[in-house]
């Protein structure tokens, strides 16, 4: 997407929300920061750089074990590849 269609994006949402546009430039970089913070604690995590209590303080409990299930189950995958 170039820059017109995110320009356009961002005067359509504005409209839409009834609010500036500057004020939904600064919530897209929130939420972008915010996403980009959140997968940087998960790639520290898998790569044990922090432990998984700093993680689960960081992301929650239920972020962990959703991660730790995705981890588990691209294991199985290897593995039965591996073996096939």
């Amino acid at each position: 997407m170039g820059t017109d269609g995110v320009s356009d994006h961002v005067h359509e949402l504005a409209a839409h929300h009834d609010i500036d546009e500057s004020a939904v430039i600064q919530r897209a970089v929130e939420t972008g920061v915010e996403t980009l913070y959140r997968n940087m604690l998960v790639r520290k995590y898998l790569a044990d750089e922090i432990t998984r209590e700093e993680a689960v303080d960081q992301l929650g409990i239920e972020v962990i074990e959703e991660v730790e299930s995705a981890r588990a189950a691209v294991e199985e995958d290897v593995e039965w590849g591996l073996h096939a």
